[in-house]
Formats: structure tokens, C-alpha cells, sequence
């Protein structure tokens, strides 16, 4: 692949990203608002186990339809079987677990407020969901980004226009949204089947069931080691599920939905940065600490201001009901801002060769969040929540800057803000303007 088609790739991705992320907010925003607390956070209950389950039991497709595709060109039929099949037997063992999870006397916090109902369509929600998931990153793996960028915008899209077109003709429930999560899901496949034609082929031959094998070990060994990473998004509202009212799960909700947007900022410098980093190690050397410094500045320079639009929001869009949502708004945004420049030295050591130092990160981080879950949400509700996410992602960067310090040998001076980063950051700033301001002109 070209380097003009490698930023091309980027490009469209990240703005896909953007995309994605500012209509995810718009709708858990609509949503808190018709549905109120109590219910808005029943809804994230009811959303939970298919959130948490189709990652569990993926068996690693997110992985390995983004590699072999690209490996076996020639085999992308049968990868199209594949990820049909392991899509059914994944949601399968999910559907599995939330029945026994509901049938069976165990304790379940607020999960009990859950009806009947409810529970069939959080268990028919798992298949649509998993399976949208799934044919989105074959179609990436395929190489085709804008397409898998539609096929992520498009559901929610759906799932928006679908919220207004009820919001007209009758009042919202919890149930309604739970139907229209799933109705949104099928322009997804449908779009995702579309892309994917050249490769429909359900015929099964003597060389499939190798690949198969090894499709699955690659992907389970790549998603073991990104698991707990992902369930540690989730762990804090599961255990709030079993220690908060629902009131209080549904503010605490918004705030980490809208403490997550404050990602996009750093997101966008690192991926702007990334792709000019030298392959070459004695370059990188200077190249990865100047990163790290600017992200870090740009991430801190944007969190007050971040912070009040986001407060604004909560106070003036959700009204008094979601004020309980503003403390923990501000506490896991100084986590966000703290843990999102340690992409650059997690890149930076997986290019290196140093895999094991995620896995290591990922669970040492979970674990700890466990712990302090535990000992902080008994205390403190959504507070002791946001408190633990925080330290959490504070232990998360610390561990990273001290692998790269020790891998790289650079001075843990050359990760510190200095007073050159501030004059490199409005400088390029006032470029970006400039060429903005001069391109305008010449348009006119």
C-alpha cells in the first residue's frame, strides 16, 4: 500500500471515528432525556451483556478478519463462512449465559428490574449486534475503510432517525429502544452482505477446516490479550449494576458517554503525528517523547474547556434530574486526559516487539479497577465509580511511561512538558490557521 493511500486510510477512519462518536453522543443524549435516570440506566443494563458478551465471544473476528483477509486473498470466501458461523455459535454461548444469568437464583442487584421482556430482547439483541460487528471488520479487513466506515455510521443513523420518527408518534420506553437497537442493526448486515458479494460463498472444502484452526487461534490468542482492556470500559457499570440505584446508573452513564468524547481530541493529534513517525529506531528515539508531549499538552490545554461545554450540556440539555451526572463527568475526564497519550509509547512498544507489555497492562489495570470498584462504590456510588476509572488510568499511563523509560532508555525528563512544546503547539496551530485563512481567500 501507497503512502498517499496509507493517510487516505487514516484519514477516512478517523473521520468515521469522529463521525461515529459525535452521533453516539447525540443519541445517549436524546435517550437520557425522554427516558430520564432511572430508565435511561436500565436501558444501559439491558445493553450491557450483549456489549460485554459479543466481544467475549468473538473468538477474536475483530482480529483476525483485519489480518487474514489480507494474508489469504484468495480465501475470503471462506472467511465470509466463518465469520457467519462463529457469529452464530458466539451468540449462541452468549444467549446461554444470560438465560442462566436470569434463571438462575443468583444475586442481580438492579438487573432484576429488568421484565420479561426486556430480557428476550437483551438476549435477541446479542446475534444483530455481533454479527453487524463482525461483517464490519471483514469488509475492513477486505480493504475496503470508507465502506466499513458506512456500515458503522449508517446503524447509527438508523438507530437516530428511528428515535426521532417515535419521539413524533408516541412517548419512548426502554423496550421501544431495545427494538430499534435491534431494527438498526440490519442496515448494518444488509450494507456489510452488500460489500462483501464478491465473497458469498457457503460452500465448505477439505482446506477450510484448516484455516478455520487457525483463524481461531489467532484470534483468540490476539483477544485474550486485548480483552481485558475492553472489559475494563465496561466493569465499572456492571458492578454499579449490582451496588447503585438505577437513578444514579444512569447519570453516571452520561458522564463517562460524554468523558469519552475527550478522547477525539488526542486521537486526532497521535493519528496526525503517527504515520510521520521514522521506522527508523534512532530517530523514533526523539520523534516518540516529542509526540507523547504534545498530545499529553494538547489533552490537558482542552480539559477546563472540554469540561465546561460538557457541564453546560448535562445542566442545560438533561436538566436538574442528571445534575448527580456532572462530579463524576468531571473526575473521568481527568482520566481520559491522563491515559490517552499512553497510545503513543503502547504503539511505540508493539513496534518494538513487545507485545507482552499490553498484556501485562491490560490485566494488571482491570485488576486494579476490580479492587477499587469494590472497596470505592460501596462508599461513594457513581463517585467511588468515576474515583476508580480514574486511578485506574492513571496507574495505565504510569506503567506505560515507565516500560518505555526502561525499553527505550530515554530520560523520563524527555516525557515532561516543557516550555518549547507550548511554543511547537501554538505555532502549528497558528500554521493550521493561516493555511486555512489563505486557502478561503483564494477560493474567493
Amino acid at each position: 500500500m501507497s503512502s498517499a493511500s496509507l493517510k487516505k486510510n487514516i484519514g477516512t477512519q478517523l473521520t468515521g471515528n469522529v463521525l461515529f462518536s459525535l452521533l453516539m453522543a447525540a443519541v445517549a443524549l436524546l435517550t437520557a432525556r425522554l427516558l430520564g435516570p432511572a430508565d435511561r440506566g436500565l436501558l444501559r443494563l439491558a445493553q450491557l451483556f450483549p456489549l460485554i458478551l459479543s466481544k467475549i465471544f468473538s473468538f477474536g473476528l475483530e482480529t483476525s478478519n483485519a489480518a487474514f483477509p489480507g494474508l489469504y486473498p484468495e480465501r475470503r470466501r471462506e472467511l465470509f463462512v466463518f465469520t457467519i458461523l462463529l457469529s452464530i455459535v458466539g451468540s449462541a454461548l452468549a444467549g446461554l449465559v444470560q438465560y442462566l444469568f436470569f434463571s438462575l437464583p443468583i444475586p442481580k442487584g438492579q438487573f432484576a428490574a429488568m421484565t420479561g421482556g426486556l430480557i428476550i430482547l437483551s438476549i435477541a439483541y446479542t446475534p444483530f449486534f455481533m454479527l453487524a460487528q463482525n461483517l464490519m471488520t471483514l469488509v475492513r479487513g477486505c480493504g475496503q475503510i470508507s465502506q466499513s466506515v458506512r456500515v458503522q455510521l449508517i446503524q447509527t443513523v438508523s438507530l437516530l432517525v428511528l428515535l426521532l420518527v417515535f419521539l413524533i408518534h408516541g412517548p419512548l420506553t426502554v423496550t421501544t429502544v431495545m427494538v430499534l437497537s435491534i431494527l438498526c442493526c440490519l442496515p448494518g448486515i444488509g450494507l456489510a452482505v452488500r460489500y462483501l458479494r464478491p465473497y458469498l460463498n457457503l460452500r465448505w472444502t477439505a482446506q477450510s477446516g484448516p484455516l478455520l484452526k487457525k483463524t481461531l487461534r489467532f484470534g483468540v490468542q490476539m483477544s485474550l490479550s486485548h480483552i481485558a482492556g475492553f472489559l475494563l470500559l465496561y466493569q465499572d457499570q456492571f458492578m454499579l449494576g449490582f451496588m447503585a440505584p438505577l437513578e444514579q446508573i444512569g447519570q453516571y452513564i452520561i458522564a463517562a458517554s460524554l468523558a469519552e468524547r475527550l478522547r477525539l481530541l488526542p486521537n486526532a493529534v497521535s493519528m496526525a503525528f503517527l504515520p510521520h513517525l521514522s521506522s527508523d529506531l534512532k530517530n523514533r528515539q526523539t520523534e516518540v517523547p516529542q509526540v507523547f508531549r504534545l498530545t499529553c499538552l494538547f489533552t490537558l490545554l482542552s480539559l477546563v474547556p472540554y469540561g465546561c461545554v460538557g457541564t453546560a450540556a448535562i445542566w442545560f440539555l438533561l436538566g436538574k434530574p442528571y445534575a448527580g451526572a456532572i462530579a463524576p463527568f468531571w473526575i473521568l475526564i481527568a482520566g481520559v486526559a491522563v491515559v490517552s497519550a499512553a497510545d503513543i509509547l503502547a504503539g511505540d512498544m508493539a513496534a518494538r516487539q513487545k507485545p507482552k507489555f499490553s498484556v501485562i497492562n491490560g490485566y494488571l489495570t482491570f485488576s486494579l479497577n476490580l479492587v477499587l470498584n469494590l472497596l470505592l462504590i460501596p462508599v461513594w456510588t457513581i463517585i467511588g465509580a468515576a474515583v476508580a476509572s480514574t486511578l485506574s488510568y492513571l496507574f495505565s499511563t504510569l506503567f506505560w511511561v515507565c516500560c518505555y523509560h526502561r525499553q527505550s532508555g530515554t530520560p523520563l525528563r524527555c516525557l515532561l512538558i516543557g516550555r518549547e512544546d507550548f511554543r511547537s503547539l501554538f505555532q502549528s496551530a497558528a500554521e493550521f490557521l493561516r493555511r486555512r485563512s489563505s486557502k478561503k481567500s483564494a477560493e474567493m
